[in-house]
């Protein structure tokens, strides 16, 4: 079970996880936009381009099996002694706004919508690091804290 502090290798999976869907991720976005290749009839999608999606499609699937154990067992504990409900909210909203918008991308025919959804999808997506960054950091700074506070009485 995850409490406040997630162990060792809950946190290392999901490091893992965030990491490779978001590599993946933006890779699959730079060889989509700006790495097409000449083929015999013009501009062409890179063959790498389904290889690398399909990997983050398989990273991104396994980390949404890790944000509903994340939602059932850190949230509630933390929501109850009010850690840093914020930047919480926001990791949430923004991992959230991910499942959502690749659900319609998988599912969406209109190719203008389409578009739309895939750039914020990569524009959220390439922000999740850096929310869940100062997540984790806010939450170290305050077990420091209180550590030192232990320590000196």
């Amino acid at each position: 079970m995850i409490k406040a502090r997630f162990p060792k290798i809950y946190r290392r999976t999901l490091y893992s996880l965030v990491s490779v869907s978001w590599l993946s991720g933006t890779v699959f976005f730079a060889l989509s936009r700006w790495f097409m290749v000449e083929g015999p009839f013009g501009p062409m999608k890179n063959p790498w381009q389904f290889p690398v999606l399909m990997l983050h499609g398989a990273a991104a699937f396994l980390m949404i099996f890790s944000f509903g154990f994340i939602l059932a067992s850190h949230v509630p504990i933390t929501w109850k002694v009010k850690k840093h409900k914020v930047i919480g909210l926001a990791v949430i909203s923004v991992i959230s706004f991910q499942i959502i918008s690749a659900y319609f991308l998988y599912y969406l025919s209109n190719e203008s919508l389409r578009d739309i959804v895939a750039n914020c999808h990569a524009a959220v997506g390439l922000s999740l690091p850096i929310i869940l960054f100062v997540h984790i950091l806010q939450a170290v700074k305050k077990r420091k804290t209180k550590q030192k506070n232990v320590n000196y009485s």
